[in-house]
């Protein structure tokens, strides 16, 4: 009896938790939207960033860079990153449902850069 009991309440957890992430990705999206620069053209940064994931015309984002910090230790074999921000871009055109095209604010944006909602 006690087995069964427990394997109800698991389930329930399971479920409960299972609700609780498909909400989390929404509300992911929606506060802490995150792309990629995937191209620039004549100026232009065309994001991997869209409507799909609740982008707007008018958002600014924050233009970031991922660079290797080296190694103080000949032993150490785990590679450790900083995050630089390098500029800002404003969307001014979605482009379907996964991107958009964005004017550079400021910095010097590449492809592969990190963009994050402001």
């Amino acid at each position: 009896m006690k087995m069964k009991v427990a394997g109800v309440v698991l389930f329930a957890v399971l479920i409960f938790m299972m609700v609780g992430c498909a909400t989390l990705e929404s509300a992911g999206h929606k506060y802490a939207m995150r792309g990629q620069i995937l191209e620039m053209i004549d100026g232009a940064a065309y994001l991997c960033v869209g409507e799909k994931q609740g982008a707007q015309v008018g958002q600014q984002f924050i233009v970031y860079r991922f660079a290797k910090i080296p190694s103080h230790s000949p032993k150490s074999t785990i590679p450790s990153y900083k995050r630089d921000e390098v500029g800002r871009v404003q969307i001014v055109e979605l482009v379907g449902e996964h991107y958009a095209l964005a004017k550079v604010l400021t910095g010097e944006v590449k492809p592969n850069d990190v963009v994050e909602l402001k």
